[in-house]
């Protein structure tokens, strides 16, 4: 039945509300030859009634296996049959339950009802905008005064075991610098009371590490970033504690006769530091994992939430390695932070998929590492040509619900990776191109600090590196500057729709539009064969066409944005 292949479930994973009169449906259509397929929907017992809506294709071609459709409805959701029609060449299928077929299904797919809390809400301010990850020792000196006993040189080599001197009080003395950048949010790495310089062996949730200042001075960060249009979000280690906090220790000084026994997993009758006879971080001893069958446990880690919230009025949590937590815990702990504050942001850290914490129950985001992969391998070491990248791009689009698609924490790196810079080898141009798509692409990009006035450096502890203040690259921070200010001067590159279009294999180009406006973004990775004037504009004229034709949105402003890898030139018209 030319082997058409098509996945859709009756799950939330295919079918979810966005409102209640509103659902967002999605499937995957394996197929020889693009096809063109409709949904076909009614009220239950009201089959006469039908209606019929067209699916969106991934790509403007209709070359993708993937298709969506926000349904909008004139009353509640629920009580929904519907099946699908495929359009192959002149040949026509159904798609039910009972799988594909010639013959008109007698079996249909069933949408049941829309609840209130059915209905998945994340933050409307963290739409699209651009984030900035610092990490707080080595981003400024503001205060001497609370220094650690021994301090490197700012511009030293860092270790894993050095400090810096970094604080909030240098924070709050750069956010002039980060309101020029174009920053609309800054993510912490821990700032609690802990040994080590990065803070994850948290001794203290309830004390700012003097090191970095205090309560007050956090509170007074809060308050400049809020009347500077900028959110603040903290780091919560959650998943572990340190191995010098009150609660480990009591349970090494009395073992079984702890109160905090049975927050941990313990093999025998007592710790044993040196067989480490305790499950930790990575084997790593100085991070007791933490134990969520404790009820008591919850109870203080939902306390902290909620205390720095009421306490400083902080935007949001960044919850450290949040898919290795009990996956249980998570939907009390959104229930608290949020209602103190609906428009709390939870961003989960993840290296994997991150779909099963995006399911309107536990997380608003992920930190978008499959992004990041894909997108070194594109652009900068070139390892994956422009179908495998369109595949990859997609794969994440798809399996991530399409209300999150404006708040995915985009990154090219993290104190947790190599820097782009380093990873690009110094090669501008390739790095300006992955740059470029971060700021063009739909989600949340976030710059780690540094990265836009050209620090290098490998992973930990290079990464760390202090920020450069005194030899910043220029040319690097005006493109990052400029690309920021781009996209936050047009809607339709912080949340319209994104979609892929087909134009020459030398070639990555996309759509993103929103109301009236429509941007197109060409991507010329290979060649400078597009470089002069008349293949340029038969390469635009080409796409407007396509889009023209394709797109839904009828009164608009066409932009072409252009980037060429040979000279990391960048081309802006536009076409009323």
């Amino acid at each position: 039945m030319n082997n058409i292949c098509i996945k859709h479930f009756e799950t939330r994973e295919y079918v979810y509300p966005i409102e209640r009169n509103t659902l967002v449906l999605k499937l995957e259509c394996n197929s020889q030859q693009n096809c063109e397929i409709n949904l076909v929907y009614w009220k239950r017992f009201h089959e006469n009634q039908s209606n019929t809506k067209k699916f969106r294709n991934f790509n403007y071609e209709g070359t993708s296996k993937y298709f969506d459709l926000v349904l909008k409805l004139d009353e509640v959701a629920r009580y929904l049959n519907y099946y699908f029609q495929i359009f192959v060449s002149d040949e026509v299928f159904y798609f039910s339950p009972n799988g594909v077929s010639k013959e008109k299904p007698s079996r249909y797919f069933a949408y049941q009802s829309t609840n209130e809390l059915d209905v998945m809400h994340y933050p409307s301010w963290a739409r699209g905008i651009v984030g900035y990850h610092v990490f707080l020792d080595r981003f400024f000196n503001g205060d001497k005064n609370n220094d650690p006993q021994v301090v490197e040189e700012w511009n030293s080599i860092p270790t894993r075991t050095n400090f810096f001197g970094g604080d909030i009080r240098g924070l709050i003395l750069k956010i002039k610098y980060l309101t020029d950048l174009g920053i609309k949010f800054i993510c912490l790495t821990p700032i609690f009371l802990a040994s080590s310089n990065h803070k994850y062996d948290t001794i203290d949730y309830f004390s700012i590490d003097p090191i970095f200042g205090s309560k007050e001075e956090l509170i007074e960060l809060v308050k400049l970033c809020h009347e500077n249009d900028i959110r603040i979000v903290l780091d919560g280690v959650f998943n572990h504690i340190g191995f010098y906090s009150n609660q480990f220790q009591d349970v090494i000084a009395k073992g079984k006769n702890s109160q905090y026994w049975d927050w941990f997993y313990i093999q025998g009758d007592k710790i044993d530091v040196n067989n480490i006879n305790y499950e930790c971080v990575g084997d790593y001893k100085w991070m007791p994992k933490l134990r969520y069958s404790s009820n008591a446990l919850r109870e203080f880690i939902l306390s902290i939430g909620e205390y720095w919230i009421k306490e400083t009025g902080i935007d949001g949590w960044r919850l450290d390695v949040a898919d290795e937590v009990d996956f249980t815990f998570w939907p009390e702990f959104r229930k608290a932070v949020k209602k103190l504050d609906p428009n709390t942001l939870l961003i989960a850290e993840t290296w994997r998929d991150g779909r099963d914490l995006l399911r309107g129950d536990q997380m608003d985001t992920v930190m978008n590492y499959q992004f990041r992969d894909s997108v070194i391998d594109y652009f900068i070491k070139n390892s994956i040509d422009s179908a495998m990248f369109k595949q990859r791009i997609e794969d994440i689009m798809y399996h991530y619900p399409l209300p999150v698609h404006n708040i995915l924490y985009n990154l090219l790196g993290s104190h947790d990776t190599d820097r782009i810079m380093s990873v690009s080898d110094g090669n501008e141009k390739s790095m300006k191109l992955a740059i470029a798509f971060l700021l063009t692409f739909p989600g949340m990009p976030v710059v780690y600090y540094g990265d836009e006035i050209g620090l290098n450096g490998e992973n930990d502890p290079s990464c760390r590196n202090t920020m450069k203040w005194d030899s910043i690259d220029y040319k690097i921070h005006h493109f990052y500057q400029s690309m920021i200010h781009f996209r936050n001067s047009h809607h339709s590159l912080r949340y319209g729709d994104f979609t892929h279009l087909n134009v020459d294999s030398k070639l990555y180009c996309f759509t993103r539009s929103e109301e009236e406006e429509i941007i197109i973004v060409i991507f010329n990775i290979q060649s400078h064969d597009y470089s002069t004037a008349f293949k340029y504009e038969y390469v635009v004229n080409e796409i407007k066409k396509v889009v023209e034709i394709k797109s839904t949105i009828k009164s608009k402003e066409f932009m072409v944005f252009c980037i060429t890898k040979d000279t990391a030139d960048i081309k802006i018209e536009r076409f009323n």
